[in-house]
């Protein structure tokens, strides 16, 4: 009876190792988290064995995530539309993002010069009548300090110049529409691919006697917008072919990836 019950018995399997899920470690600011998780859903559809882990810069720089003091800390690369000023940074580009200055809806101006805009934000005016507007205080939403928006908003418009210590602090970009759009007379700034309607996009011309713009992937892609800062995944070195990272970023420049970014931003050419 042994004999034959052992005779019926299948084969022994060799014993098979579960294939381990390869996390890829990025770090976002609150302008471009949602771009990400739109990118890591579409990807990892087709590549079920990576997984993507966002961890959302709140209230940190992005060069500071990237060199963390805790070394058990995971993050190796940010999406950012910020490069900060080092020569130890890699950088790949994945499109374009244009700085959208929002105001209060019911403000009636039609455009805004980057002249009006260094005088507003450093606080050298006060009432919109100053700028042919109407006669409604000034009210100067900004982004906190570390905010990366706030870095690249400051770089293209003020220069060495500081924003207005009146300013009030919106601590995110949600925050930043609320205040806007509740506040008659303010005026703030945001990733073009974060406005809603609760709030007027003010069309800018980079000089006096230009056509005024709206921030569009298109007026983005062919430089036509003014405030335009590059897309981009940096890190503290180059990702290497099979570490994940290197797969992914080839992959968020082409074209499946591009279609998802040209929603809401300027693609690669």
């Amino acid at each position: 009876m042994t004999l034959a019950l052992a005779s019926c018995r299948a084969p022994m399997q060799a014993p098979t190792s579960t294939p381990e899920v390869v996390p890829l470690y990025f770090v976002t600011s609150s302008s471009t988290d949602t771009l990400l998780r739109n990118l890591a859903a579409t990807y990892t559809r087709e590549n079920s064995l990576v997984a993507i882990v966002d961890q959302t810069a709140n209230g940190t720089s992005i060069s500071a995530a990237l060199d963390p003091s805790d070394p058990s800390e995971k993050t190796l690369y940010a999406l950012t539309t910020y490069l900060p000023n080092s020569d130890q940074l890699w950088a790949a580009p994945l499109g374009q993002d244009g700085i959208a200055v929002v105001v209060h809806p019911r403000l009636t101006l039609p455009q805004l010069s980057a002249d009006d805009l260094r005088r507003i934000f450093t606080g050298a005016v006060e009432n919109w009548t100053e700028l042919g507007g109407p006669d409604v205080p000034i009210t100067v939403v900004s982004r906190e300090a570390e905010s990366d928006t706030r870095r690249v908003f400051e770089q293209l418009v003020l220069g060495e110049r500081q924003i207005t210590y009146n300013a009030l602090l919106a601590l995110t970009d949600a925050a930043m529409l609320d205040v806007v759009s509740r506040t008659p007379g303010a005026i703030g700034f945001v990733s073009m691919a974060l406005v809603s309607g609760q709030v007027r996009v003010m069309p800018l011309v980079a000089e006096n006697g230009d056509t005024p713009m709206l921030p569009t992937p298109l007026t983005v892609a062919d430089g036509s917008y003014p405030l335009r800062t590059p897309l981009l995944i940096i890190g503290k070195k180059p990702p290497e072919p099979g570490d994940g990272y290197y797969e992914f970023i080839v992959w968020a420049q082409q074209h499946q990836a591009q279609q998802i970014i040209g929603e809401t931003y300027a693609p690669l050419p």
